[in-house]
């Protein structure tokens, strides 16, 4: 009960959002962030103590400095996005790949360029909208062929949403867990990176025959690819993620004034990237405000004291991956879900001794398997649409080898790999 208490404003956003979505049949029509003004607004005048003191609460939990670094990343990343789209860096990779393939591999193939884009934007929807018209001509109207292109791409699209150091979710499971990304980087990596390899052998072996005619042109040159690589390699350097992204948005600007952008046009593509996450960075400041106002009045120390009772790290891991995949399935966006459920995963990290990279890992591998498994997220919905839904939910997921591999070796990796020291960090609880 003090738990239900305690995150009473909390269940009241899920609750709404929940209930918006299911009401307008579209979990997208009523903006989060008017949900969470309208849960702060409770919480300030619910919680115990004076109004004024829970307006200062809020207000120093908003301006948390991981709060608002994660705020600056998404601004930067916003405009990094909207800038390589310009010059056609996303278009080039595309046509790099698909020009150079046979129908023998193109199943594998377009699985990878899935990944690569979704890399490349940080977005499992911006390369579902950029890859998705393709599925049709790819497939010259054979359905199965159709089922796996739209299986490879979701998967993909999950692929970079997972990994990508300028993805939202990356961004909010690193900040609120309080991890470098590029720790964050290298664990994850392993994991995916195995999944995906898994992933193209599946995709092999049950490919079907047909002839396709692919022709995809590009009059651009290689060296707009240069930004990308920057993120890799300046990220790889262990350099601050706003340094990363400032570099490599320097690039993408110096890229465009070579292709004769001028310097309004470039500003206007900058300031658009940046109001395209405003959105979201909102949303950050409000849930972070929020979930200090639920922490200074024992919330988090409710949660933590109920799962302390096993002593057992294991049930610590499993409480947390439990956690963002409930909250997933609830408000249907991972960025939300990690936003909510990374400050008390990061106390459950501290409290059991766990290693908050590979917990991180966890949460953002679970939140984005959750989301592409889900009929209503944004993805599905947005591919299934692109294709004029000529396939089923259960088709689609069916061959999204990627996802359901992904969740069979993120569960050996806790079996086998995480529980190896149980003994030690039980003695340590």
């Amino acid at each position: 009960m003090k738990i239900l208490k305690n995150f009473l404003p909390l269940f009241l956003f899920f609750g709404i959002y929940l209930g918006s979505g299911i009401y307008y049949n579209d979990f997208y029509a009523l903006s989060p962030v008017i949900i969470a003004f309208g849960a702060v607004a409770f919480a300030i005048t619910y919680f115990k103590g004076s109004i004024n003191k829970n307006i200062d609460l809020f207000l120093k939990g908003a301006g948390n400095d991981q709060i608002l670094t994660m705020c600056f990343i998404f601004f930067l990343s916003g405009s990094f996005s909207f800038i390589t789209k310009e010059i056609g860096s996303v278009d080039y990779l595309v046509a790099l790949i698909l020009n150079h393939i046979t129908p023998q591999i193109l199943f594998i193939a377009f699985f990878v360029i899935s990944c690569l884009i979704s890399f490349a934007l940080g977005t499992s929807v911006g390369t579902i909208v950029t890859l998705a018209p393709l599925l049709p001509g790819l497939s010259s109207g054979n359905t199965d062929a159709l089922i796996l292109l739209s299986g490879s791409l979701l998967g993909g699209a999950m692929f970079g949403d997972n990994l990508s150091i300028i993805s939202d979710t990356t961004i909010a499971a690193t900040q609120t867990m309080g991890v470098k990304m590029i720790d964050k980087f290298k664990a994850n990596g392993l994991i995916a990176v195995i999944a995906a390899i898994i992933t193209c052998i599946f995709i092999y072996l049950n490919q079907p025959e047909f002839t396709s005619s692919i022709i995809h042109k590009s009059d651009k040159t290689g060296i707009i690819l240069l930004p990308y690589i920057a993120i890799v390699v300046l990220a790889l350097c262990r350099l601050h993620v706003l340094v990363v992204l400032t570099i490599s948005c320097l690039l993408a600007i110096t890229i465009a004034f070579f292709q004769d952008l001028s310097f309004l046009s470039i500003s206007k593509l900058a300031l658009d990237g940046m109001q395209s996450t405003f959105e979201i960075s909102l949303l950050s400041l409000l849930i972070g405000g929020l979930s200090f106002l639920i922490e200074k009045n024992q919330g988090f120390e409710n949660v933590l004291s109920l799962i302390s009772k096993s002593k057992k790290p294991w049930v610590a891991v499993s409480s947390i991956i439990s956690m963002i995949v409930f909250i997933n399935m609830a408000v249907a966006n991972n960025t939300i879900a990690l936003l909510i459920c990374g400050p008390i995963a990061r106390q459950i990290s501290e409290r059991f001794n766990l290693n908050k990279i590979r917990i991180t890992s966890l949460l953002d591998i679970f939140s984005c398997i959750t989301q592409g498994f889900i009929p209503y997220g944004a993805q599905v919905l947005i591919l299934l649409a692109l294709i004029n839904q000529k396939i089923s939910f259960i088709d689609l997921v069916s061959k999204s080898y990627y996802l359901i591999i992904l969740l069979f070796v993120s569960v050996i990796y806790i079996v086998f790999f995480m529980n190896k020291n149980e003994k030690r960090l039980e003695k340590t609880v």
